[in-house]
């Protein structure tokens, strides 16, 4: 049983800065617009969507040698600095109302990001080792989301009730916070190494990084589905900013209630993943949460409800992305041992941002031809094809998924 205490200056600083993060893009989102024009609406969330993960795309190879050679607490450290600076700066961007300002900002908010990711993860096994991995990967991806769907759901409620300067007091005031709570970290670190010749040039690490995966069995497809997972997630939450208000007429603060129905579905989902594991990565939980999520989207395409019953659905859906998601996040860090996790963090980061930046492409164009509707059937044929795909070529993953539906079947 893995105690909480030694864990919660990591959980805390990664929750405060997720909910930092999209906190502000939101506000991008909802503002930005009436800055420039409300028919430019998939277009301002597709911008700062893709904005906010380009830099995965091609500084994830840099973040995985900084998670090698360097000390994982110390980069979150100075992250934490540098993006107390650039809230300074993204405030002055609202307060002028300035686009190109507030735009800017939100790369570089994704770059710190991109830098430190692969050290926050990497912290997990140092933290809990190798018996801790699915208590931490699921109930720091609880916390991901908590993050990342309470900070917009703050930020629906403040442009309804606009307040230059309470904004910019939350920014700053959280990203101290965040500073102070990982300073706090006890942690027993591996050594870093005292050099590292791997490359950091876009694409060819990933390749080289893809070729090594291979030698694993099943590891490709399962970093693949978790970059689907988080394509799915980042599918969602632009759909739900656009049609809830929208096709739906809800204000930005009802927009933020269904926003705060997914945060609590796929928090609740990521920890019972975590519980069910019982210390282990159970990948039969991966097929178990890709059905749910076939029925439930599938039912909002159909049904095209309103009100509670689409927030309720939304909510399901939100808690089977999280019971579907953990146990490909823990098996992608126990992949490797050591140091070389970084790398596999790394590039396992490059493919799930990649097809996010795809997917803000996507949504802009989809959602002008087809309407906010038509991305519920696209996310079931994602869903059913990447599930379909890692029951048949991922080791022991059908066996698990019949063994976790008989009673007791995961003693």
């Amino acid at each position: 049983m893995q105690t909480t205490n030694k864990w919660l200056p990591l959980f805390i600083t990664n929750f405060l800065g997720v909910f930092n993060n999209n906190f502000f893009k939101t506000l991008i989102c909802l503002l930005a617009i009436k800055w420039v024009a409300s028919d430019n609406a998939s277009l301002i969330v597709s911008l700062a969507s893709g904005l906010y993960v380009l830099s995965y795309i091609f500084f994830s190879p840099l973040a995985g040698r900084l998670a090698k050679t360097k000390h994982k607490k110390r980069i979150i450290v100075v992250s934490r600095m540098f993006e107390f600076s650039l809230f300074v700066i993204g405030s002055i961007g609202f307060y002028f109302e300035n686009v190109y300002v507030v735009m800017a900002t939100i790369f570089l908010l994704g770059l710190i990001s991109t830098l430190f990711s692969p050290a926050k993860y990497g912290l997990i096994r140092d933290i809990g080792g190798n018996e801790g991995l699915s208590f931490g990967t699921g109930t720091l991806e609880m916390f991901t989301f908590f993050g990342a769907l309470f900070g917009p759901l703050l930020a629906t409620i403040i442009s309804d009730h606009y307040n230059f300067y309470l904004m910019s007091f939350l920014f700053l005031i959280l990203s101290i916070a965040s500073f102070v709570s990982i300073s706090r970290l006890k942690v027993v670190e591996s050594e870093p190494l005292s050099k590292c010749d791997d490359t950091i040039i876009p694409f060819v690490f990933e390749y080289r990084t893809f070729l090594f995966a291979l030698s694993m069995k099943g590891l490709n497809l399962i970093i693949l589905g978790l970059a689907s997972f988080w394509m799915i997630g980042s599918f969602l939450q632009m759909n739900l900013l656009v049609h809830c208000p929208k096709t739906l007429g809800m204000t930005n603060t009802q927009t933020g209630y269904v926003l705060t129905a997914s945060a609590v579905g796929i928090g609740l989902g990521s920890y019972l993943a975590g519980i069910i594991s019982r210390g282990k990565i159970e990948l039969g939980l991966t097929p178990i949460g890709g059905l749910g999520m076939t029925i439930t989207l599938l039912t909002l395409y159909l049904l095209q409800p309103t009100g509670i019953i689409f927030g309720f659905l939304i909510f399901l859906t939100a808690m089977f992305c999280g019971i579907y998601m953990v146990p490909l996040s823990a098996s992608v860090q126990s992949s490797v041992e050591g140091r070389k996790q970084g790398d596999m963090i790394a590039y396992s980061n490059f493919v799930v941002f990649l097809l996010i930046f795809i997917s803000a492409a996507l949504f802009a164009v989809i959602t002008k031809y087809f309407g906010t509707n038509a991305i519920f059937i696209l996310l079931v044929c994602l869903i059913l094809l990447m599930t379909l795909a890692m029951v048949k070529y991922v080791p022991t993953m059908f066996t698990r998924v019949r063994g976790l539906l008989k009673p007791g079947g995961n003693d």
